[in-house]
């Protein structure tokens, strides 16, 4: 049981991937690697590359910022209203994500997660909150290497 957990569950400072897992190899084309949901990254491999996980973590940390800005006026309402509205805080990132992915065919979400994903140290160099300055822009960032 040991080995089984250990091979499919890793927990490295706060993120959760679970690997060799048949939910992505249901949903998963030969193309994607991983996917999240709820800030669970699920890939259909036994061991993932540094930049993939790099990618997730980038993506985890994106997916926390969006959790803690509807966190308090879900809370809020929920209290009012209903309990509800505390599922707000868990849907925001996708939502988000779809919506931008909808009205300007790309997403600042993947566009900073796949420029970062060589950079091991970028999420000690990142600034909290930093896919909001681009968010639903026409054009995304310019990059260093484009010519």
């Amino acid at each position: 049981m040991r080995t089984f957990a250990k091979q499919n569950l890793q927990t490295v400072l706060g993120i959760m991937i679970l690997y060799n897992s048949w939910l992505a190899k249901c949903f998963l084309s030969k193309k994607k690697h991983s996917f999240m949901i709820f800030g669970f990254c699920f890939t259909r491999y036994k061991y993932l590359e540094i930049w993939e996980e790099m990618e997730n973590r980038i993506h985890l940390r994106q997916y926390t910022e969006c959790f803690f800005i509807t966190l308090l006026p879900a809370l809020g309402l929920s209290l009012w209203l209903s309990w509800w509205f505390m599922l707000i805080p868990l849907c925001t990132y996708h939502f988000l994500y779809w919506w931008e992915r909808m009205i300007r065919n790309h997403s600042i979400f993947d566009w900073e997660a796949k420029k970062h994903c060589g950079d091991t140290l970028y999420l000690r160099k990142r600034k909290s909150y930093s896919w909001t300055k681009a968010y639903c822009k026409k054009k995304l960032p310019a990059s260093r290497w484009a010519d």
